[in-house]
């Protein structure tokens, strides 16, 4: 089996990392770029089956329930609870009708009669918004009932682009982006034969209402299908040059639309054009900051908060961290090349001061600055990310159940890790916020896609110095140790005595170059301090001129693209020797 995950996407960095860590340095060839069989990192890191999107073993063996939807098994408490929780959280990525329109299916549902009886695809997008909501709680196993349910019927609504949307909105609850890519990309093809990008005609009659639930529902289906094609590094099929219709009046909903324009603009010139000069690339990515910061404005008209406002709670909270989550990873992903550019010139560099000094090249040696800015606006984004998320997750339960914000910590992380494998001084900076990313992480439901997040870092952790993983904080109940609330043992945490060696580790204590409190270790939610942590300028802070140096690839004597950083790849579960190069 082979999939393709882009650039962008975690798993390529993953995959990269893999290498720096199982690689001879000093013999490492350069990618070629073609298929890379990927199997042997996808288990180091417990990745596989979130890759493929296969099932869990449990679920292999479930058949799914059958017959008619509308059979009620579910206390209508529970029912209304999960519901409640969708439309406080999920709900407003796909706001298609009003609140009070799904809180009264579900009573016409409970109470139907032969006359007033809910039709199919309404009771399955009714199903599998309460199954999504569903899987961030402790009653996750009703989300694999009610999900299995509208699965036994799925090929009879298939059809239907609004259920398509639910159903990838659980699978992305569940850790599965292949098969969200695959919905989303049916949904919006279905979508583009509807003719809902476009506005309908002045002489068509259509009722307001209709009118905005139609650009509701095509512009909530491209938010989604941008942000997740640049999750995964895939194209979109939605192009905004094919789109003619107006924005809705829900402003959560026009602001991460105007954000989702500039994610396309990231796509299309930072990595969709092969850069020949480095310098070029990074003034196209500081053109990109600016309009990425132009969006704090719509983000004060929409919800009146401002980008650095205290953490809300409740939905707002919910629509608060959604944006900010978004914000910084698409910050992250327009300067993580040039990340990605300083390690493999750190390696280089290793290498050629280990060689003879006849191996000398005209190759620069000091980092220039403008490189480094472009590096601390990945580094500041993701730990700005990672800071949100957290204190986010600390406040408000509605976001600690989204699932899906696994991704985030991941992207952020491993970009974090990555810095640090090729700059080992600045792993005791880092490491507080890889640490209170994983603390968060275990007090969230256990199973994947949380569970495989987990792994993949410790085990990251581990194989670059073992004194680095992270063991679970114990809470100490007269002679017996134990978790906080058994999070950390559902997760699949062993506690062991490496707390104490952390704990009593002087160079993390007493060092004060780590930007971390004295009780960062003992206390489950203290952050590294974030005030000092500003975005870089993008203006004229170290010169636009001709002057600055500059690195092309005739320069750096590289067969390597630029914009990609040759993390562009096809992964294949098996060995191959026939493999296609494309």
């Amino acid at each position: 089996m082979q999939l393709y995950y882009g650039p962008t996407s975690h798993f390529s960095l993953m995959q990269h990392i893999y290498q720096d860590l199982v690689s001879n340095p000093t013999s490492r060839p350069e990618p070629s770029g073609g298929v890379e069989e990927a199997g042997a990192g996808l288990d180091l890191f417990s990745f596989r089956r979130i890759f493929f999107g296969t099932p869990d073993f449990h679920e292999i063996n479930k058949s799914p329930g059958k017959g008619d939807l509308s059979m009620m098994f579910m206390p209508y408490d529970l029912a209304k609870t999960f519901l409640s929780r969708f439309l406080s959280s999920l709900y407003h990525l796909i706001p298609l009708r009003p609140k009070i329109y799904y809180e009264q299916c579900l009573d016409r549902l409970y109470n139907s009669s032969p006359a007033d009886h809910l039709d199919g695809p309404t009771q399955a997008i009714l199903l599998l918004a309460m199954a999504s909501a569903a899987l961030g709680t402790d009653h996750f196993a009703w989300g694999d009932v009610l999900f299995e349910r509208v699965k036994a019927s799925l090929t009879a609504f298939d059809d239907v682009t609004d259920m398509l949307r639910f159903y990838a909105n659980y699978q992305n609850e569940q850790g599965r982006p292949n098969s969200v890519f695959l919905h989303l990309g049916s949904a919006s093809r279905k979508a583009l034969s509807a003719g809902l990008h476009k506005d309908v005609p002045h002489d068509v009659d259509q009722t307001p209402e209709n009118i905005e639930e139609r650009r509701v529902t095509f512009w909530s289906l491209y938010i989604y299908e941008t942000w997740f094609c640049f999750h995964v590094g895939r194209p979109s099929s939605l192009n905004l040059k094919d789109v003619a219709i107006e924005y809705p009046q829900d402003q959560f909903i026009r602001l991460l639309a105007q954000l989702c324009k500039t994610i396309t603009r990231s796509v299309n010139e930072i990595y969709g054009q092969r850069h020949e000069s480095l310098l070029h690339m990074w003034r196209v990515a500081r053109s990109i900051a600016n309009d990425i910061r132009g969006h704090e404005a719509h983000l004060q008209q929409a919800l009146g908060l401002g980008l650095d406002d205290s953490i809300q709670a409740g939905s707002l909270g919910v629509r608060q961290i959604i944006f900010i989550a978004l914000y910084h990873h698409t910050l992250l992903l327009t300067f993580r090349p040039f990340l990605i550019f300083r390690g493999h010139w750190q390696r280089e560099r290793n290498i050629a001061l280990n060689q003879s000094s006849t191996n000398v090249t005209n190759r620069p040696r000091e980092t220039p600055t403008w490189l480094n800015e472009a590096c601390n606006h990945a580094i500041t984004a993701a730990q700005k990310t990672l800071h949100h998320l957290c204190e986010a997750s600390r406040v408000n339960n509605l976001v600690l159940e989204l699932r899906y914000h696994g991704y985030f910590f991941g992207n952020s992380v491993f970009t974090l890790i990555y810095e640090f494998i090729h700059n080992p001084s600045v792993a005791p900076v880092y490491l507080p916020w890889v640490y209170a990313s994983l603390q968060t992480l275990s007090t969230m439901r256990a199973g994947d896609p949380i569970a495989s997040t987990i792994a993949a870092m410790q085990t990251v952790l581990r194989n670059i110095n073992p004194s680095y993983e992270w063991a679970p904080l114990l809470a100490t109940t007269e002679d017996n140790v134990a978790p906080p609330g058994g999070t950390a043992i559902q997760q699949g945490l062993t506690p062991n005595h490496r707390h104490r060696v952390l704990l009593s580790n002087s160079a993390i204590l007493q060092n004060p170059s780590l930007g971390m409190r004295p009780d960062t270790l003992t206390s489950p939610w203290n952050l590294p301090q974030l005030e000092k942590l500003e975005n870089p300028e993008t203006g004229g802070s170290v010169g636009s001129g001709d002057d600055l140096l500059d690195f092309t690839q005739s320069d750096m004597g590289w067969d390597f693209d630029f914009s990609t950083m040759d993390l562009d790849a096809f992964f294949s579960i098996y060995q191959t020797n026939d493999a296609p190069n494309t």
